[in-house]
Parts: structure tokens; sequence; C-alpha cells
């Protein structure tokens, strides 16, 4: 893939991580951009939230390290553009945020909880709502100077008929948004099924004229899936999710491989445990070890997929309430 301009941001490299609610921790997003992902939003984060409660309540799912990650995008949530208004003005206001790179709109969320706000994948059903949203968000950004993109995640459809939604997309183009990222699912498929590239195709279609970049996701877990996506949604960039998880390597596999060169080594028993106390001890700096510990229980069962024993070892781990803990079960010195 060539590289390709968000707003003014070069990204050499069009290969992102996903956000992944649970997952997408400042560490971890700085091992991924370490292993050659171009970069990667942080989860998601209710723009209502920061508006009434500031940034502190929601400071651990956004935190961000320009210095450690290169360039950074927090992603945000909501349904009514005063809320994105609000929630940019803060950001811009917080020490720790105001030097993110981009700002990134989640509107393919299908959780429940998340829809019934008139949320995340639910703006799919109301493109004008959605596209209001995207342009108070650059409308507020450009009103304090700063010359910052803003992106959008979104699914093929808000109907398991739907498939491809390009008037939608259009919306967000004609919004001003720089640059679509959507994922190959319908919200009723949640995180199931087939993800569509010919559904995603639709979609990038119908916003090619504009000119921005469009990235493709889903079920892309190797080499080979990374070119299906390519070569069957004519996308500029893609964004891997799930199969990152536990696997930070995927992003140079799959860079190596799209270049046409040798595969780099797959990481043996030892270097997939010491990644997994690697990510633990970035948590650590920023939450406490009992929090820490319990929070990433969900993902360090994914770092030791295969491996011989790796069933019992997993029991262990999932109860485990300290690093000192994990390490005995690891069994690392």
């Amino acid at each position: 893939m060539k590289s390709v301009k968000i707003g003014d941001i070069n990204i050499e490299n069009p290969i992102l991580l996903a956000p992944m609610a649970g997952f997408s921790s400042l560490p971890f997003r700085i091992i991924c951009n370490g292993m050659g992902a171009a970069y990667s939003p942080t989860e998601l984060v209710s723009a209502r939230s920061i508006r009434y409660n500031g940034a502190g309540n929601s400071m651990q799912y956004m935190r961000i390290s320009p210095q450690e990650e290169g360039i950074t995008a927090i992603q945000l949530f909501g349904s009514e553009p005063e809320d994105f208004e609000a929630a940019i003005e803060t950001i811009m206001a917080t020490p720790v945020l105001q030097d993110v790179s981009i700002i990134d709109i989640n509107m393919g969320c299908p959780v429940p909880k998340v829809v019934k706000t008139g949320s995340g994948s639910a703006l799919m059903e109301d493109p004008a709502r959605a596209a209001s949203i995207v342009s108070a968000c650059r409308k507020t950004l450009e009103r304090m100077g700063k010359k910052i993109p803003v992106t959008v995640k979104t699914r093929t459809g808000f109907n398991s008929e739907d498939e491809g939604k390009p008037d939608f997309a259009k919306a967000l183009a004609d919004a001003g948004c720089d640059m679509i990222c959507v994922h190959g699912r319908t919200r009723p498929q949640m995180y199931h099924g087939e993800s569509s590239n010919k559904a995603i195709a639709v979609m990038r279609e119908a916003v090619r004229s504009y000119g921005i970049p469009f990235f493709a996701n889903g079920d892309i877990c190797d080499v080979e899936s990374a070119k299906r996506i390519i070569n069957e949604t004519g996308c500029d960039g893609i964004a891997i999710g799930r199969a990152a998880r536990g696997n930070p390597w995927i992003f140079e596999q799959v860079t190596a491989g799209l270049a046409g060169k040798e595969l780099p080594k797959y990481p043996d028993e030892n270097e997939r445990k010491a990644m997994l106390i690697r990510e633990l001890e970035g948590r650590l700096k920023y939450i406490p070890e009992e929090v820490a510990v319990r929070e990433f229980r969900s993902a360090m069962p994914f770092y030791i997929k295969g491996i011989k024993g790796s069933a019992q070892v997993k029991v262990r781990l999932v109860s485990a309430t300290g690093i000192d803990e994990v390490k005995e079960i690891l069994e690392i010195d």
C-alpha cells in the first residue's frame, strides 16, 4: 500500500490497530506501534461524560503519549454535537491530552448500552445527525486554531439486510470527515459471522471521488487476509483488531508480507510471555497493581494461546491479583 495523508498527517504505513474496548490500553498501543502499526486510537470514551465530568474520570481510557506513540488518536462516542464540542474543548485544555494528533468518532459500536443512547452504530440510521457531529468537531477544532483531522469508524449497516451504506459514507465525507474506516459487519452481527468485503467496497466506491483515505477492517488475521481485503475493497489502508490481541507481532508480519519481504520469525513461548509482562508493567505506571492485573485478565490468555499447557495456565492467570503471582504462574524469574 502507498502512504496516505489524513488531514496534514502523512501515514507511511497505513496499517492501524483498530480500537477495542478492554484491549487498547496505552501500553498495548505503544507496543503495537513499535511493531509497525501507524497509529492506534484509544478505547471509546463518552463525549457527554467528558462534557459534564471533565477528563479525569475517563483519563485511564484516553491517556496518550505522543513521545512513545508518535501519531495519537482519541476515540469519542456520543449522539449530540454539543457534547463533542464541549469534550474537544476539555481535551484541548488538558495538558496530557492536548497534543493529540487525531479525533476519531465511533459510529460503529454495536453494544446495546451504547446504541440505545443513539450513539455508535445507531448513528448509521441518522446520517444528518452523524454529519452534524463531524461538522461540529471540525468547527470546534478550527475555532481553537487546531489543524487536527476528524475521522470516523463505522460499519456496513445497522440492520442485518444492509449491504453497505453508501449514502451514510457520503454524508460523512460531505461533512468534512478526513478519513473513514469501515468494519465489514452489520450491527446485529456484533463480532460474529463473516466480515463482508463486498459491503465495504460499496461504501468505499461511494466516497472515492472525495479523495479522502478509506480504511477497511474485519477478519484480517494474516498476510493473505490483508491482501484479500485490500484487493476486494480498494481501500487505502487497513485496521487490524481482534487478531492483534496478545499478538502485536501481526503488524510486522503483515507489513513485511504486503511489501513482498520475508516474514519475520514468529516469537517463541518465552518472547510471548515476556511481552505479556511488558504490557502489564506498562499498565502499572498508570493504575494500581491490583486494578491493573484485574483489568488485564481478559487479555493475558491471548498471549499464551497455543502454548503447551495453556489451558491450565489460563485458569490460574484469570484469578491472579498481582504481577509477582503472574510471573510465578508463567514461570518467569
